[in-house]
């Protein structure tokens, strides 16, 4: 797990569904509910953690199911400024996540990556 899931409260991770593993090949991750979503793009926020991009899903018996995907960084473009690009991605995933709240049986995966993490995404 990243830094802002290593971060988050663990009362909120408590309704997340967790899935995938911890392998090599394979990171777990956090399928969050629409408000504890809202809440983890609040949390990166105040850490300085840049919300990269959500995925929304559907939760079904036989796994999840995709219904709807934003990705901020394929049109905000980091420019140098740390603050301002966390400002404007992280601005832009509660916009998107406010305009897709999708109730019961639905979840979130919030990507995010920090300062050190997104340096090591660009080497």
């Amino acid at each position: 797990m990243g830094a802002l899931e290593n971060i988050l409260p663990e009362d909120l991770k408590n309704h997340a569904l967790t899935v995938g593993n911890n392998s090599a090949s394979t990171q777990s991750e956090l399928v969050l509910p629409f408000a504890e979503a809202l809440r983890a793009i609040e949390i990166a926020s105040e850490h300085q953690i840049a919300v990269l991009g959500l995925d929304a899903f559907e939760v079904r018996k036989d796994g999840l199911l995709t219904v709807g995907l934003a990705d901020a960084s394929a049109y905000i473009r980091f420019t140098g400024d740390w603050t301002a690009y966390v400002g404007k991605m992280n601005a832009e995933a509660e916009r998107w996540i406010k305009d897709h709240c999708l109730g019961e049986n639905h979840g979130y995966i919030v990507t995010s990556a920090s300062r050190d993490e997104f340096a090591r995404l660009n080497r």
